[in-house]
């Protein structure tokens, strides 16, 4: 089983870990939300290295063997599938018996069964009341991990654990798998991959503080830097980070498209027709 060192080496030296200095000019990664920050983690990247997932799946098997309670094992589309499948192998090979395996669709398929798991119908492997095990390869806030184990639940298999290889270790997600009731079992954390990378000077110390600074306090972090943040798709009735600001007290105005272009705001978000706010002075 792989030290935190040693995990923490294969992922930064797999060029899956991206740290910028936006405080120095770099331009900030864009996320799915719309959010903008000085770090990204490309984990499921790593199915294009397969020793390197190998041996990080072959580790997080002894922890799910020794931490979790699972009967079989579901991997979540898309960033989950192969890890999952790959865990699953290091567990069936550890165990010494084949452990089923399938997968949670990102939407419902059309036409066919219409299903959304993928791989338990019909399956005499898989039964109703079988504990399943949630995986994905990265937990940030947790509501794909808990989405999917609701959606087991409900399908009849219980889950009580989910699995990852990195995990974000922020307060929401603590909560929100608590609330679910689900366990995570995890490999490494991001504060233990910063922490390791700033005792082995894999990563400039100013960039380590900058996305710790943001870890902290994500919506803090960009409107320091005058970000225009994201507020949903109405301009009337700000959700997600501008909602958050307004009720931390900032004075907020939404923009149109071009005023949130002019100012930096992701075209692609713009296109999907999500409205951008700034931080009246």
């Amino acid at each position: 089983m792989l030290s935190k060192e040693e995990i923490a080496s294969l992922i930064i030296n797999s060029g899956q870990f991206s740290v910028r200095d936006v405080d120095s000019g770099e331009e900030p990664f864009v996320y799915s939300t719309g959010n903008r920050g000085p770090g990204y983690l490309m984990i499921k990247g790593l199915v294009g290295q397969p020793e390197i997932l190998k041996k990080l799946t072959r580790s997080l098997a002894h922890r799910v063997i020794d931490e979790a309670k699972f009967d079989f094992i579901e991997g979540n589309a898309t960033g989950g599938m192969i890890p999952g499948w790959q865990l699953r192998n290091d567990v069936s090979n550890l165990l010494g018996r084949e452990i089923p395996f399938c997968y949670l669709r990102g939407s419902r398929k059309e036409g066919g069964h219409g299903e959304l798991i993928t791989g338990d119908q019909n399956n005499p492997l898989i039964k109703k009341g079988m504990n399943a095990l949630v995986v994905e390869e990265l937990v940030n806030y947790a509501k794909t991990t808990t989405n999917a184990a609701e959606e087991f639940r409900s399908a009849g298999y219980p889950v009580l654990n989910g699995a990852c290889i990195l995990f974000y270790d922020t307060a929401q997600a603590r909560d929100r798998l608590k609330e679910k009731k689900v366990n995570l079992v995890s490999l490494i954390t991001l504060p233990q991959l910063l922490d390791i990378a700033e005792t082995g000077n894999q990563i400039s110390l100013e960039k380590i503080n900058s996305y710790r600074s943001f870890l902290m306090n994500p919506l803090e972090w960009q409107l320091r830097r005058q970000l225009v943040i994201p507020g949903g798709f109405d301009s009337k009735k700000p959700e997600d980070s501008a909602r958050k600001a307004i009720e931390a007290g900032y004075k907020m105005k939404a923009l149109t498209a071009e005023e949130a272009l002019n100012m930096g705001a992701p075209k692609g978000k713009i296109g999907e027709g999500i409205v951008y706010w700034v931080k009246e002075e």
